[in-house]
């Protein structure tokens, strides 16, 4: 065992040593981000090893002073005492860069933040000639006066950023949450151990701690890397143009995303189009190396060019095409893939507060439609569209919160009984700043964001609160027709979910009919599992818009479905010439016993030719355009006293 001079114990603080250097030299190597985050992220870690080495060595030299020269002896104590400021200030300015609190006023508070670190530093210099924080005399190491101006300086990061934890709690993401305030509250209590056992050096150990609590919560590069094409991913987009922002440095996006994505990995097999994906990404780092290369998921990349552009963006976009065309020919006898792009200028990007990843994801989502058109540039214009999304966003988001989604009810008629005997239940929604927001809108994005699942809970639950406070029987309703997404359908809890809230409400299963749209056809064990489960509970199952997805007549016929709804798209094709074959689907539909309700009857004309070739069922505006509870109450009380 190794005999050391000095009284302090030195275990912990040589344990961390090894664990110090390998994440030093890991995080080093790796390409981490490129913001100011990771910059004070490397130099706490830095810091904080020079000052165990040094804080072990300058213990034993202090034992042993007189062998020493003098300048050596304070260049080791100096050594400590500026690794242990730095690293309190380093991690003081991560948490204030992770909370992005210097925004508005950057350069008054980079001042008054470095002050105490620079006051710190100026008197460990001074050190030498003014002995303030400690002196080498005759008799050895002493500390003085103004030692413990170091723990002020320590003390003062700690609890400035625990307050801008605080203060920016609502604006920081649960795992930001997690390490900004577990790593502060560690290195507080680090340190009071040290105060309270001089003489084991454990500073250096909940230091270690604090950063590999920082490294796995935020600065691990695999956080921000796609393991697919080692490109940049989603989150290091955001990361990174956030900063260019705050920084006021201008940058510009080109967009490249694969057309027909999803259906490509279906033709061509997952693993053919993962090849794809690392050419495609070889290629980018070959053409674009001196620029930010992103990786978003779904086939789409991303190139961001920091800076103002040297070239115009026309030589740009054409350099791309003229590029791209070389590599798509190149990959024809591989995988024939077609790609669309888009152009983010800089000063579209800098008058716009939106989410870097917001921008390019719209530009994402309208590339194929512009690029037939010969666009390839993002407008202004187009700019609303993403505005109006994050709108809508917030507008479901309060909505579900308060609980302000409506169920709208649009009859069902029947052609047996010549009258209406059901209805479809609808969600509608009314924002109070937006006004009236379009199915079609809301339902996508929720779909997108996964905030289907909780809207088609609530939306099943006002039905239900409906049917328990209306006796819709005397109505002359036999059942209520309600919309399952295909997200709902993937969970194998719904049958269950939907289950608990009809009893709660007392309201019979058998009551329901719900419609599953046909895309979903594509997932034929779920959708089996879920049909069996709702049936066995009493409930009819329809299939939805059949026309509009890309289930085959045989899959269908074959699925436990009864009743098919023709989407109305087929019924006015019929009208206006262009789908003679309805009558033999219908008839096909007939032949497989199921019953058939048609979308989209407007008229006397329509009504009539639809029963005359069979339908059981008929909806659309001729009968009632969605109406609300009350409205409904009154439209079959008087359908009643008309019969």
């Amino acid at each position: 065992m190794f005999n050391w001079i000095s009284p302090f114990n030195y275990d912990f603080a040589i344990a961390s040593i090894p664990i110090q250097i390998i994440l030093l030299l890991f995080y080093g190597f790796r390409r981490n981000l490129p913001i100011r985050q990771s910059v004070f992220f490397w130099i706490a870690m830095s810091s904080n090893l020079i000052m165990t080495i040094s804080d072990i060595i300058s213990c034993e030299m202090n034992e042993a002073w007189m062998i020493f020269p003098l300048w050596v002896m304070y260049a080791i104590n100096h050594a400590y005492f500026l690794g242990f400021i730095i690293r309190g200030w380093s991690l003081f300015m991560y948490t204030a860069e992770s909370t992005h609190s210097y925004r508005k006023s950057d350069h008054i508070f980079k001042i008054i933040a470095s002050l105490p670190a620079f006051i710190s530093v100026i008197l460990i210099l001074s050190t030498p000639w003014t002995s303030a924080i400690y002196t080498i005399a005759e008799d050895g190491y002493h500390n003085c006066s103004l030692y413990k101006t170091i723990y002020f300086s320590t003390y003062f990061y700690i609890i400035a950023s625990l307050f801008l934890v605080i203060r920016f709690w609502k604006q920081l993401s649960r795992r930001m949450k997690a390490g900004l305030l577990s790593f502060n509250l560690l290195l507080l209590f680090g340190i009071i151990i040290r105060k309270q056992f001089y003489h084991m050096l454990v500073t250096s150990y909940f230091s270690i701690l604090t950063i590999l609590i920082i490294f796995l919560t935020s600065e691990n590069p695999d956080l921000y890397r796609d393991n697919r094409t080692s490109l940049l991913n989603k989150n290091a987009l955001n990361r990174i143009g956030k900063e260019l922002r705050e920084r006021k440095i201008p940058f510009s996006l080109m967009t490249i995303s694969i057309n027909n994505y999803e259906a490509s990995k279906v033709i061509y097999g997952v693993n053919q189009i993962n090849d794809e994906l690392k050419i495609i990404a070889a290629w980018l780092l070959q053409n674009y190396r001196n620029n930010y290369l992103f990786y978003i998921r779904n086939g789409v990349f991303i190139v961001l060019i920091k800076g103002h552009l040297e070239k115009d963006p026309s030589l740009v976009i054409n350099e791309w095409i003229e590029k791209y065309e070389l590599l798509r020919k190149s990959c024809d006898d591989i995988v024939p893939i077609q790609a669309s792009m888009m152009f983010l200028s800089e000063s579209l990007i800098s008058e716009h507060a939106l989410l870097v990843s917001d921008l390019a994801s719209y530009a994402i989502n309208s590339s194929f439609e512009e690029n037939r058109k010969g666009n390839y540039y993002f407008s202004d214009k187009m700019i609303e569209g993403v505005k109006k999304h994050k709108a809508i966003e917030k507008a479901i988001k309060l909505a579900m919160l308060e609980k302000r989604f409506e169920v709208y009810f649009q009859p069902i008629y029947s052609n047996a009984d010549g009258k209406v005997m059901g209805a479809e239940a609808l969600a509608r929604l009314n924002d109070p700043e937006i006004g009236f927001i379009s199915p079609l809108d809301f339902i996508q994005i929720a779909e997108k964001n996964g905030d289907i699942i909780e809207i088609g809970k609530q939306i099943f639950e006002k039905v239900c609160m409906f049917l328990e406070n209306v006796d819709v029987k005397q109505l002359g309703i036999e059942f209520i027709n309600v919309n399952l997404s295909p997200i709902q359908c993937m969970s194998i809890n719904l049958p269950g979910d939907l289950a608990e809230i009809a009893k709660k409400h007392n309201v019979p299963m058998d009551m329901f009919d719900f419609e599953i749209t046909e895309s979903l056809i594509d997932d034929y064990d779920m959708i089996q599992v879920t049909i069996a489960s709702l049936r066995a509970m009493g409930a009819e199952l329809s299939l939805d818009d059949f026309g509009t997805g890309a289930a085959n007549l045989t899959s269908l016929i074959n699925l436990p479905i009864h009743v098919v709804k023709v989407d109305m798209s087929f019924v006015r094709s019929y009208f206006a010439g262009k789908a003679g074959f309805l009558p033999d689907l219908i008839s096909l539909f007939k032949h497989s016993k199921m019953a058939i309700v048609v979308e989209g009857i407007e008229t006397l004309e329509m009504k009539d030719k639809m029963a005359e070739l069979g339908c059981d069922y008929e909806q659309g505006y001729y009968f009632s355009k969605p109406i609300p509870p009350a409205e409904f109450i009154a439209y079959m009380e008087a359908q009643a006293g008309q019969a």
